[in-house]
C-alpha cells in the first residue's frame, strides 16, 4: 500500500502545475505551530514554486506590502506544507 501513497503524492505535484496563476492556501508544519496561508500560485519550476503574498492592513493609510515565498516540492511530499486550490 506504500506504493499507492507514493503515487498519490507524485500525482499532487503534478497538480501544482497545472494551478499556475490561481489562488492556493497553504498550510505550514513548523514543530508544534500551524500557519495558514493565502496566496496566489506564481510561477512553477522543476525543483520549486513559488507563492505571492499581500498582506492588507485595516489600518487607514497604512501601505500593504506584498511578498513572495518559494517552496520545495519535498515539503509536499514530506507533508510539512499542504497545500489546497481554489477552483
Amino acid at each position: 500500500s506504500d506504493a499507492f501513497a507514493d503515487v498519490a503524492k507524485m500525482k499532487k505535484l503534478e497538480d501544482i502545475k497545472a494551478h499556475e496563476g490561481q489562488l492556493v492556501e497553504l498550510t505550514l508544519e513548523n514543530g508544534r505551530k500551524r500557519e495558514k496561508k493565502i496566496g496566489r500560485l506564481t510561477e512553477v519550476y522543476p525543483s520549486l514554486f513559488i507563492v505571492e503574498y499581500n498582506e492588507n492592513s485595516d489600518v487607514p493609510g497604512a501601505i500593504n506590502n506584498s511578498y513572495v515565498e518559494s517552496y520545495t516540492y519535498s515539503d509536499i511530499l514530506t507533508e510539512k506544507t499542504l497545500i489546497r486550490y481554489f477552483d
